[in-house]
């Protein structure tokens, strides 16, 4: 049975872009749905059950740390976002992966190997160590709305 995948953006060109380097680097993963926003991603999420998705931060509507909160525990979640201040938290927590926007193959082709060690092993306590990153990044959005940031 092939690994699956959500991709989850509002810009479609992002999208594609990240669906065909995933096509090139890990040609039995199957992306199974693409979703324009959040609330979409956790719909198709639920409809399609994916092992992996892949979460723009910034996204209308439901962003994708609130989106990551219905999906963290049931499948390996990687941030993709233009926005690098995120990243130091997500790798100093060791919990999920993190690609800055626009992809880099080298880079990209090091979270796929992350992912099929991960997916290789089912290591206990990711799932908590998940719930606090999205917490920090949780709390950075808010802050960043709060104060007219970039959201």
């Amino acid at each position: 049975m092939p690994t699956t995948a959500l991709i989850a953006d509002d810009e479609p060109l992002l999208r594609e872009r990240l669906c065909s380097l995933l096509q090139r680097l890990w040609p039995e993963l199957q992306v199974v749905a693409q979703a324009r926003n959040g609330r979409e991603a956790v719909e198709l999420f639920d409809e399609h059950a994916p092992q992996i998705v892949f979460l723009d931060v910034h996204m209308p509507g439901l962003n994708g740390v609130e989106a990551a909160r219905s999906i963290a525990r049931r499948a390996e979640v990687v941030f993709v976002t233009a926005y690098e201040q995120y990243a130091v938290t997500a790798f100093e927590q060791g919990a999920l992966d993190y690609v800055v926007k626009p992809f880099d193959e080298t880079r990209l082709a090091d979270t796929v190997q992350r992912l099929q060690q991960r997916l290789a092993r089912s290591p206990d306590g990711e799932a908590s160590k998940l719930d606090a990153v999205i917490d920090k990044m949780s709390a950075e959005l808010r802050r960043r709305v709060g104060s007219g940031g970039w959201l």
